[in-house]
C-alpha cells in the first residue's frame, strides 16, 4: 500500500486508508447546513453517511427529539390521525436503495456543452484530489455562498439505503378518498424564505415578476401514482443506522427516481388534497422550461438517464500507455440501467462497457471498460447509458433553471509513453 493512501492513524489495529469526506459549509453557529459529496472518488454503490451530500432548501431547522415528534395525516381522508416515531416503526417496513440527486447537480455543464462557458466545471482545481481539497477547506467555516461558488462537478448526489414505512400503507390506514384525492402534500417543519435572487438570475433580469412567498415551510405535492408506488416510503433509518438530523430526522420522505427536492425532510404533515397543490418549490423553482416566461413549464419530476466517468478524468492527465480500467456510475429516474456504451474517440464509435449486476433498480450501477492504449496522444472519453424504459442518455433538454442535467461530458485525457 502506498504511503499517500494512509491517514497515519490506526483503526482497530490496522493502518487506515483515506476515507471519503464531505466538503461542508456551516452557519454562523458552526452547524453544518450544506455539504458536497466526493462521489467521483467512491468505490462501492453506497455512499457512507459521513460523505452523503446535504442541502437544506429553505433553512436547517432546530432538531426535534424523536420521543417528542409526531406528524399528522389529514385532508381528503376518512380517518385523519397522527403518528409518533414509535407508532410509525410498528407498521410493516420496507428498505429501498436509491440514488439521491439534487435537481441542480451538474447544472453548470449545460452552459459548457452549449459553448456558453469556456470553463469546464470540475470537482477539484488543478491536480488536487478531493481528499486534499477537503482538508484544505474543511476548517475554513465557509458560507453557503462560498461553497456554491467552488468547483462545480458531480457532487450533489449520493447512493443510500433507506428503511421506513411505505407511504401507501399510511394513506390506506387513513382511508384515502380515492374518488377525490389528486395529490399528497408533504410538509416539513423547516421554515424559511426562499432566495429570490436565484429566480432573478435564472430569468436574466431584476425586473422579472418572480414569486416571493416570504417565510414558508418546505412542501411538495406528490401526484397520486407516485405516492402509491411501493418504493415511496417515510424513512427513519439511513445506511443501517438511525436517520441523522441533517438528513431529515426524525423521518423524511423517500421518492426513488425523482430529484432530491421531492424527498421532503423533517416531516411534519401529510395532507391529501383534491387538487394539485401549487407549492412554491414545484411551480416556481423546480420546473423545466425554455425561459422564465415559457407558458409550457412543467414540474421537475423523474430524473433522466445518466452515466458519469469517475476515472480517468481530466485531472488525472497525463497517464501512461498500457492497460487502464475506465470506470464510472450510471443511473436513471425511470428504473434500472440496462446498458452503458463507451467511446474513446469523442463519440465517433461506441463499444459496450461491462455493467455490474445489481438488483436495485433505483440505485446506480458501476460500469467499466478495460482500455489497452498503446499510442500516446489526446483522447476524448465519453459514456452513455440506456435504461429499462428504453431511454438513451441524454434525455433532458437545456432549461433556464439548469435542472436535471444528464448530458454526455467528455473526459479529456493525455496519454504519454
Amino acid at each position: 500500500m502506498e504511503d499517500d493512501e494512509l491517514e497515519g492513524e490506526f483503526i482497530l489495529g490496522w493502518p487506515d486508508r483515506k476515507r471519503l469526506t464531505q466538503m461542508t459549509s456551516v452557519d454562523a453557529e458552526g452547524r453544518v447546513v450544506y455539504a458536497r459529496s466526493p462521489i467521483l472518488e467512491q468505490e462501492g454503490l453506497i455512499t457512507p453517511t459521513n460523505a452523503f451530500f446535504i442541502n437544506a432548501q429553505v433553512q436547517m431547522p432546530e432538531p426535534v427529539y424523536p420521543e417528542d415528534w409526531s406528524f399528522e395525516i389529514c385532508g381528503e381522508v376518512d380517518k385523519p390521525f397522527s403518528l409518533t416515531l414509535e407508532e410509525l416503526k410498528k407498521m410493516p417496513a420496507r428498505t429501498v436503495r436509491a440514488v439521491t440527486e439534487c435537481a441542480g447537480n451538474d447544472g453548470d455543464y449545460f452552459a459548457f456543452l452549449e459553448g456558453k462557458s469556456n470553463t469546464k466545471p470540475q470537482l477539484v482545481r488543478g491536480n488536487e484530489d478531493f481528499h486534499d481539497f477537503v482538508q484544505k477547506y474543511k476548517n475554513a467555516n465557509a458560507s453557503l455562498e462560498e461553497a456554491q461558488s467552488r468547483p462545480s462537478g458531480t457532487n450533489l448526489c449520493s447512493g443510500g439505503e433507506w428503511t421506513g414505512t411505505p407511504l401507501r400503507a399510511i394513506l390506506e390506514r387513513a382511508g384515502i378518498r380515492k374518488d377525490s384525492a389528486v395529490s399528497v402534500r408533504m410538509v416539513g417543519f423547516d421554515i424559511g424564505t426562499p432566495n429570490a435572487m436565484k429566480l432573478y438570475r435564472a430569468a436574466g433580469s431584476m425586473e422579472a415578476d418572480v414569486a416571493q412567498p416570504g417565510a414558508i415551510p418546505f412542501d411538495k405535492a406528490l401526484p397520486m401514482d407516485k405516492a402509491f408506488d411501493d418504493d415511496t416510503i417515510v424513512a427513519w433509518a439511513h445506511n443501517g443506522d438511525a436517520l441523522l438530523h441533517v438528513h431529515g430526522a426524525p423521518a423524511r420522505v423517500i421518492v426513488p427516481g425523482w430529484a432530491g427536492n421531492w424527498w421532503v425532510k423533517w416531516l411534519d404533515k401529510i395532507e391529501v388534497a383534491d387538487h394539485m397543490v401549487p407549492c412554491y418549490h414545484q411551480t416556481e423553482y423546480f420546473v423545466l422550461g425554455k425561459s422564465y416566461d415559457d407558458p409550457d413549464k412543467t414540474m421537475c419530476m423523474e430524473l433522466g438517464c445518466k452515466s458519469i466517468i469517475t476515472w480517468p478524468r481530466d485531472i488525472h492527465s497525463p497517464i501512461k500507455t498500457g492497460e487502464h480500467l475506465v470506470r464510472g456510475f450510471a443511473w436513471s429516474g425511470k428504473g434500472a440501467i440496462e446498458r452503458v456504451e463507451i467511446s474513446l474517440d469523442g463519440g465517433d464509435s461506441w463499444t459496450d462497457a461491462h455493467v455490474e449486476y445489481s438488483p436495485d433498480k433505483w440505485l446506480w450501477k458501476r460500469w467499466s471498460f478495460l482500455w489497452n492504449v498503446d499510442k500516446p496522444g489526446q483522447y476524448s472519453i465519453m459514456a452513455r447509458a440506456y435504461d429499462e424504459a428504453g431511454r438513451m442518455q441524454p434525455v433532458t433538454e437545456a432549461n433556464y433553471l439548469r435542472k436535471h442535467f444528464d448530458g454526455i461530458v467528455p473526459s479529456e485525457v493525455t496519454v504519454e509513453e
